[in-house]
C-alpha cells in the first residue's frame, strides 16, 4: 500500500534516460550513502524488488550516493543515469527529492542534501 502511494507519487517525475523502459525499478544493486562532511558510511544496502530501502533517521547535512559499484562497468556505460529519490516517510514533510545519477568509476553517483529540520527516515527509490 505504502509502496503504491510512493510509486505514483515519485516515478512519474523521475528523469527517463538510456534506452531501457522508463522509471523501472533498479533491483539487486548495490547502494553506498556516504557522508560528504567527514567520509563515514551511513548506510551499505542492496535494493529491494522494488528499487528502495529505508534509511532510518538521517540528519541534515551532504551526503554521496553510490549504486552500482559491484556492477561491471560496461554495464553502467550502457546508461545515461539512474534516478534516485529521496522520500521522506512521515507525510507532513516536504515533497521528495528527485536527482539524476551519472556514471562515474564507482558506479552511479549524486550527491545530495538533507534539508535542516529534524533528523527523519527516507525512502531512497532507484530506477533507470
Amino acid at each position: 500500500m505504502i509502496w503504491t502511494l510512493l510509486a505514483s507519487m515519485v516515478l512519474p517525475f523521475l528523469p527517463i534516460g538510456g534506452a531501457s523502459a522508463a522509471n523501472e525499478p533498479v533491483t539487486g544493486v548495490d547502494v553506498l550513502i556516504r557522508s560528504k562532511t567527514d567520509g563515514r558510511v551511513i548506510v551499505e544496502t542492496i535494493t529491494d524488488r522494488r528499487g528502495a530501502f529505508v534509511v532510518r533517521e538521517m540528519r541534515p547535512g551532504l551526503y554521496s550516493i553510490e549504486a552500482g559499484a559491484k556492477l561491471p562497468l560496461a554495464l553502467l556505460k550502457r546508461s545515461e543515469g539512474w534516478g534516485i529519490a529521496l522520500v521522506p516517510v512521515s507525510a507532513k514533510l516536504a515533497n521528495p527529492q528527485r536527482h539524476r545519477a551519472r556514471p562515474t568509476s564507482r558506479g552511479m553517483q549524486v550527491d545530495i542534501v538533507v534539508p535542516e529540520g529534524e533528523t527523519t527516515s527516507y525512502t531512497v527509490i532507484v530506477t533507470d
